[in-house]
């Protein structure tokens, strides 16, 4: 996954290495050698390709609009992380004389409310204006044609962006974290259209962006294959999300930080779920992954405080590193046999975000299968663990026991029934010998008073 912190720790480190550039002044307008990097005590050049490139601004100042000569050659680019963190930025008029923006151009710019770019412009590169946090307003030059990788991640104030007609690519987290984005202007753009507060492309085959405003149940279109990274992130009205069996991937961070959504309803038949795809999902309580998913990913459900159960199905190959991390009310999980590998960390674990140290769950516990990665897992880890097949073994075996217990009664019984049958004619005939002999005996003492009285 495309770690966004890891990316702004990168532009910030490239421009505090750039800062000794910065302190050397000199007139731009009077350098003898325009081959030579020079500064204007504002920005710092570089020539390039017979035009100058700004590659750095002096993080203090104060700036409307971007210079269009210097040293009588024109400035055609701004270089990668060449305003990051320019935090007294208010406003930005690019003039028609670039031609190019470069990666994190304007990322951090915390008090930029207002950009306009020139019809010169064809891309909007990765991350140009990362966590550009008071952007509320962004004109898009008529021939833009790509708006790349967090270009406006976690730009929270922006509410609306018309589409110009000439674009025809969104990459991946293009709009992640846009906590107050409602609705995109397609009318003039025919590659998307945007429908039932969805940003789609034009055969609906895949998500872009959902507005904020999604409230309650979110039905995803049976349409859709591809849910794009960050299409529902910080969507926190979302409650329950329906995602239809046509659905073949759920991109990185798609529902991450939809505080609201309880339940993932996610049919069979889906074949990937990217890298924190429902990470911080703080009122999820239950996750079951699909059978047809091979792969659970990093930091699936990371931070997600209200999970108490997770059902990993039988064909799971894998769990990624942190994919269960600070899920504190989740103290049992059964890991299939079938999973050949349990990254570091992947469950049973809490972190400290600010120090990065790593503390067991109290109380947490799993079923593993004997010899598999994750009985592995909870012996390096001192997890506590039942052996699911061991345990099954011997069920099997009090099975089997009381069953044979069961059938030696039965066929006891069986012997007594049978035995009575045969000996009961036995009996009888004693019986009666016994009566006819008390009867016999009877009669002869009868007879004996008579002939006494005869005698007489």
């Amino acid at each position: 996954m495309f770690d966004i912190k890891k990316l702004f720790a990168c532009a910030a480190s490239a421009v505090l290495m750039m800062l000794p550039v910065s302190a050397v002044t000199a007139s731009a307008d009077n350098l003898a050698n325009p081959d030579a990097e020079l500064t204007d005590g504002t920005f710092t050049y570089e020539m390039v390709n017979g035009g100058y490139t700004i590659t750095h601004c002096d993080m203090t100042a104060i700036i409307t609009e971007i210079p269009r000569v210097r040293n009588g050659y024109p400035i055609t680019a701004i270089g990668d992380s060449a305003f990051v963190e320019c935090k007294n930025i208010t406003e930005v008029k690019v003039p028609d004389t670039i031609r190019r923006i470069g990666q994190h151009a304007f990322a951090g710019c915390t008090s930029l409310k207002s950009v306009e770019l020139p019809d010169t412009i064809t891309e909007i590169p990765s991350a140009a204006f990362f966590r550009c946090t008071a952007l509320e307003e962004v004109k898009l030059p008529d021939t833009l044609t790509t708006i790349g990788n967090y270009a406006f991640a976690q730009c929270t104030s922006l509410k609306e962006m018309t589409l110009p007609e000439s674009l025809t690519a969104i990459n991946p987290e293009a709009f992640t974290d846009c906590y107050s984005i409602q609705s995109f202007d397609t009318s003039k753009c025919p590659a998307f259209v945007f429908e039932d507060d969805i940003l789609f492309n034009k055969s609906k085959s895949e998500i872009y962006r959902g507005s904020v405003e999604l409230e309650g149940d979110l039905y995803i279109p049976d349409s859709v294959v591809t849910i794009s990274p960050g299409a529902f992130s910080a969507c926190q009205k979302i409650e329950n999300v329906f995602i239809p069996t046509a659905v073949s991937t759920i991109g990185a961070d798609a529902f991450s930080n939809c505080f609201s959504l309880k339940k993932a309803d996610i049919e069979e038949g889906i074949a990937v779920i990217e890298a924190g795809a429902f990470m911080n999902c703080v009122s999820l309580e239950t996750f079951s992954v699909p059978t047809t998913v091979s792969e659970v990913s990093e930091e699936l459900c990371a931070n997600c405080s209200s999970l108490t159960k997770v059902i990993i199905p039988e064909g799971v190959k894998k769990i990624g590193e942190n994919a269960f991390i600070n899920c504190p009310k989740l103290q049992h999980l059964s890991i299939p046999k079938s999973v050949t590998e349990v990254a570091p960390h992947a469950c049973g674990f809490s972190m400290n975000n600010e120090t990065g140290e790593f503390t067991a769950v109290s109380g947490f516990d799993l079923s593993v299968s004997s010899d598999s990665a994750g009985m592995k897992y909870a012996k390096d880890n001192n997890i506590k663990f039942t052996a699911m097949d061991k345990s099954l073994k011997k069920i099997v075996f009090i099975i089997v026991i009381c069953g044979v217990i069961l059938a030696a009664a039965v066929f006891a019984v069986v012997l007594m029934k049978r035995g009575g049958k045969s000996a009961a004619p036995a009996v009888r005939k004693s019986r009666k010998e016994q009566e006819k002999a008390e009867k016999e005996s009877s009669y002869e003492n009868i007879l004996g008073d008579d002939s006494s009285d005869d005698n007489e």
